[in-house]
């Protein structure tokens, strides 16, 4: 089971996303915690919910 981290980074464009590392997205309601799930730089479509990249944790 993956732990939330107490800082969690807003997930942006062109950054490099290690394996494990975690991503946050606020959708006008809250904000979801994704789990990187393969090594990337992000662009946009590898944005969450792209299941090939992230793996959904939680809602906080």
């Amino acid at each position: 089971m993956a732990r939330v981290g107490d800082v969690t980074r807003i997930w942006e464009i062109n950054i490099h996303w290690p394996m494990y590392s975690q991503c946050s997205i606020w959708d006008g309601k809250g904000v979801e915690i994704w789990e990187c799930v393969v090594d990337h730089l992000s662009k946009s479509n590898t944005r969450p919910p792209n299941p090939m990249y992230w793996r959904y944790l939680a809602r906080r």
